[in-house]
């Protein structure tokens, strides 16, 4: 109901708290509890001017058709499935995965309940940020324990585009330049059935000048999609260079953790050729790989 009533007052002036109800069909206590929750995720979003209610700025909608113009003026071949909420268009895309083919997109004017990795929570405001998920099918031998970095790299890039300075966190988060703020986070999931690899490749960024997210989502696929095949002709020689340029913490102290837990600390040297963490700590060189561990700059 959230997304209706936000529709509702995207494409009106201002309506009354009856109007609001009547379109609903729901009484006026319902109507309220629905602005209050709107406003708790994002305080002010729906104010009132005596008896009327209205936005206190546009809102930043997803359109198929405008999706598909753009994609097919980029050349890529890709399938669009929207929604106008879900949980988690990871989520989303894993249980369906039997349905949606190979280079389909899934994103949702409203990811209420996104995840990251070990289980945290990744927070998007309505119709503002861009949250989605991009399915892809890779043959066997497809070296899956790179495709996080090589994500990393796709959104680095857009950014940049986007003339947003930012930084690599190891293995895929991605922050602003000179900062702790962390704007786009990357969940990388694989399911290996019948000798094919189903990925699933789910991004979120902070839309921090209110781009366009339609053409924001292009700009997105069009990046993964470029990289992707960079990596497929060139191998990760170049790429794992670009990703080094681009890290927050290279040559810095680190700390690496599992569950919690310091189990490891030195200078962050160098990454593998399977975009494993190198260390030199004070016993010697040591690589961390397993997707348990996280790293904090020490």
């Amino acid at each position: 109901m959230e997304i209706k009533l936000l529709q509702l007052l995207s494409q009106h002036n201002a309506l009354s708290i009856g109007q609001l109800s009547q379109a609903l069909e729901l009484n006026t206590l319902q109507t309220l509890a629905i602005i209050a929750r709107i406003n708790k995720l994002k305080a002010g979003s729906v104010i009132s001017h005596g008896s009327n209610y209205t936005l206190s700025y546009p809102l930043n909608w997803l359109n198929q058709n405008k999706i598909e113009e753009l994609l097919q003026a980029q050349k890529l071949d890709y399938q669009v499935h929207l929604l106008s909420q879900t949980d988690s268009t990871n989520s989303y895309a894993l249980k369906h995965i039997n349905q949606l083919a190979n280079k389909t997109i899934v994103s949702c004017d409203w990811q209420y309940a996104g995840r990251g990795r070990f289980g945290r929570h990744w927070l998007s405001s309505i119709a503002h940020d861009l949250t989605a998920s991009i399915i892809y099918d890779f043959p066997a031998d497809f070296n899956l324990q790179l495709l996080p970095l090589l994500c990393a790299v796709a959104v680095n890039r857009l950014l940049k585009n986007y003339r947003i300075s930012n930084q690599i966190k190891w293995p895929n988060d991605i922050y602003q330049a000179n900062s702790k703020l962390k704007i786009s986070g990357i969940l990388v999931e694989n399911i290996f059935r019948d000798q094919i690899n189903h990925s699933v490749i789910g991004i979120g960024i902070d839309n921090l000048a209110n781009w366009e997210r339609n053409q924001l989502l292009v700009d997105l696929v069009a990046s993964l999609d470029h990289l992707i095949n960079e990596f497929k002709l060139f191998g990760f020689a170049l790429l794992r260079r670009e990703w080094l340029d681009n890290c927050l913490h290279l040559k810095h102290n680190v700390k690496i953790l599992q569950h919690g837990a310091i189990i490891a600390r030195g200078i962050h040297s160098d990454i593998g050729e399977h975009g494993e963490l190198i260390v030199q700590t004070a016993t010697g060189i040591q690589n961390f790989s397993s997707s348990a561990i996280s790293l904090r700059l020490d």
